[in-house]
């Protein structure tokens, strides 16, 4: 075409007239590459050699064309490293091979719908003669699948941020990086032109659009991969299509029509922007009907794989071909499975069941060996057992999965997490923090997903000298979520309950939007419902404080409802909470003095007995006393429970006479945290006891 400024340059001058980061777009490969010119000047340099040695080759080779048709002439080594945090992001093996295919369909014109390009356009269609194959060996000489996984919450937030989490040779391999979601609003991809120098060099994608089922979906790595391979938007160096001005602009391309390019993903076979026929079905359009191209852009791409300065020129290489187990007639061999399963951790009420995944990768397991201690079976060998477990408790799980190519084993400590169907803590109920451990005890559990987490902490209290408290201030990632777990509590008999807490918080920006939201479970934490949101500036009870926030006085924090006062949750033997904070940009947060109340259906007849109820000294080094009066004899039982709900100890099973009572409870008891149950007649009420 007529404009051949350098590409460089056209770039630098469109993006320093535009901010690409407020605006939604499909494709954010050139804000990225503009980023990284201003950043790596040796890959700045790179780029203009490499445009420079383009420009000598168009001079001299007016209509260069290496073959129309054919066998496939250059093979791209490819990987895939896939960023995760099991969750769908976490594709399946399928997609990725999938999503080969379509490339090569892409890459050598063998989609079916080409069929469906404009007459004026199909004499030009370009069979690119380049395949892409998966490694099957890895930089270290191992054998590989081509597809590496790593867990990662920055799977969220994705940029090039997570390429220092894994990255193999770009002179040797396409790194493909698939993610949860790309960090500029609504992008599917990135991608990197080629040139020297360039630590960033791959593609990032969403995972959504990886072996995706829609035609449009499936050709989005497609246009990221013609980026790597030199080719511009057919409107030009830049992500703004639908513009008057792109008409000035130029993709560098002889064969491809000068155009403003597609804003809105339509096709009209009929669109004339800059004077000439738009070819909208070109993969480097906007346009939603990918299906080509050309024979001048297959020239550019095919120049970048020979180019020194552009870095593509080693791919192909017979000894690179070989070194990546890509060369043709590669003899394959079962590579040794890495074993993987999801490992959230998975709360249970007694009798509950739950079913196992294997995530195995690497290599395609033939035999599995679960142990599932506690479990029912206790061991497996199904690809993903269903577990029973009948006894409370906190159990670890183990896999191993083995070939031909070996073995790899791996345990997830902790995972399962049992409690009681029926809670042992009952209602009304005050935690203040001031006599439990958490985490270590395991009715307290700590989700974290990267950064700071849940701490239980003197830094500062409502009520007396402890709470929970997460640092945001530094160190906590944006757009992770950290939670903290309460034990159940029994609601049985309860109406109009309700949960209050005392809550500190600062932000830092009266844009953030930081979050807290507070869920609760009637199945021991199975499946969890949102019962309270608070986001923003709303969230903060000290409103902005730049410094890390500790609050110094009581106007500081703010009593928060929580409403529980339904069906869902009255009535119930067992309701567990999750306090879960998403982070943005804000400051500390502390939770201090949960209170769980209501109206009892049934009450202990004998008011004397809980106006007299009494545990102390608590918490104990030693022994202890429980004290209550009776004002009529009655059948009363006193039980001491562990923190699994199994009862350690019975103080006393009979009828008492009318009057003060005493007895000495923990001296058998090793430290830790118990319950006391008081049953009399046919009604229950627990205190906590602790045994230092």
């Amino acid at each position: 075409m007529k404009n051949l400024t350098s590409i460089l340059i056209l770039f630098l001058v469109v993006f320093s007239t535009n901010d690409l980061s407020a605006q939604n777009h499909f494709c954010a490969t050139d804000k990225y590459y503009v980023e990284e010119l201003k950043n790596n000047p040796a890959y700045r340099a790179s780029r203009e050699q490499h445009e420079q040695e383009i420009r000598e080759y168009i001079k001299n080779n007016p209509s260069p064309k290496q073959k129309t048709s054919g066998a496939p002439i250059y093979t791209i080594p490819v990987v895939f490293h896939v960023i995760h945090n099991y969750g769908y992001e976490n594709i399946p093996k399928s997609k990725i091979l999938t999503e080969v295919e379509y490339l090569n369909k892409s890459f050598q014109n063998l989609w079916a719908d080409t069929t469906s390009v404009n007459p004026p356009f199909k004499s030009i269609i370009a069979d690119s003669q380049i395949e892409f194959k998966l490694a099957q060996i890895d930089p270290n000489g191992n054998c590989t699948d081509g597809i590496t996984r790593t867990v990662s919450s920055l799977t969220f937030d994705a940029h090039n941020n997570v390429k220092s989490l894994v990255k193999w040779p770009y002179s040797k391999y396409l790194n493909v990086w698939v993610v949860a979601n790309i960090s500029t609003p609504g992008v599917a991809g990135f991608a990197y032109y080629p040139g020297a120098n360039n630590p960033n060099d791959g593609i990032v994608i969403r995972y959504d659009f990886v072996g995706a089922s829609s035609n449009y979906d499936q050709r989005v790595l497609t246009h990221e991969v013609g980026h790597w391979l030199d080719l511009p938007h057919t409107w030009g160096g830049t992500n703004d299509p639908g513009i008057a001005i792109n008409c000035s602009n130029d993709d560098f391309v002889q064969d491809t029509p000068n155009t403003i390019g597609v804003s809105n993903f339509s096709c009209n076979y009929s669109q004339v922007t800059c004077n000439t026929l738009d070819n909208v079905e070109n993969y480097m359009d906007y346009a939603g009907c990918s299906y080509m191209f050309t024979n001048g852009q297959k020239d550019r791409m095919h120049m970048a794989l020979n180019n020194n300065a552009g870095s593509r020129n080693n791919l192909n290489t017979p000894a690179n071909l070989i070194a990546t187990g890509t060369e043709p007639n590669h003899v394959f061999t079962a590579c040794e499975p890495i074993a993987d399963f999801k490992q959230s951790t998975i709360y249970l009420c007694t009798g509950q069941s739950t079913t196992f995944n294997d995530l195995s990768w690497r290599g395609d397991p033939t035999s599995w060996q679960w142990d599932l201690p506690g479990g029912s079976p206790s061991m497996s060998n199904d690809p993903n057992p269903v577990v029973q477990y009948n006894t409370p408790g906190v159990y670890n799980v183990t896999l191993t999965v083995s070939n031909a190519g070996g073995s790899n084993s791996t345990t997830a400590t902790g995972l399962v997490v049992v409690s009681p169907s029926t809670a042992a803590n009952a209602v009304p109920f005050t935690e203040d923090f001031e006599n439990v451990t958490i985490p270590s005890s395991s009715d307290w559990f700590i989700e974290n997903e990267a950064g700071n987490d849940w701490q239980h902490s003197n830094a500062a209290a409502f009520s007396g000298t402890k709470a929970m408290r997460l640092i945001n201030h530094s160190g906590n990632p944006s757009g992770t979520k950290d939670a903290f777990v309460t034990p159940g509590y029994n609601l049985t008999n309860i109406i109009n309950a309700n949960m209050t807490f005392q809550l500190a918080f600062a932000a830092r920006s009266t844009s953030a939007s930081d979050q807290l939201k507070v869920y609760a479970s009637k199945d021991c934490g199975q499946n969890w419902a949102v019962r309270y949101t608070k986001s923003g500036i709303n969230l903060a009870s000290a409103g902005l404080v730049i410094a890390s926030f500790i609050p110094s006085n009581a106007n500081q924090w703010d009593l928060e409802t929580v409403n529980i006062g339904t069906s869902s949750y009255n009535n119930q033997p067992t309701v567990r909470f999750k306090f879960e904070y998403t982070h943005d940009s804000g400051n500390n947060i502390y939770i201090d003095d949960i209170n769980i109340t209501g109206t009892s259906t049934v009450g202990i007849q004998d008011v004397e007995f809980l106006a007299t109820l009494n545990v102390f000294p608590n918490p104990s080094s030693g022994t202890a006393v429980t004290s209550f009066s009776l004002s009529e004899s009655n059948d009363v039982k006193v039980d001491i429970i562990d923190i699994t709900g199994r009862v350690v100890e019975t103080v006393i099973d009979r009828t008492i006479s009318p009057g003060m009572h005493e007895y000495t409870i923990g001296e058998e008891l090793p430290s830790g945290s118990y319950f006391v149950r008081y049953s009399v007649g046919d009604n229950n009420i627990t205190r906590k006891f602790v045994k230092m």
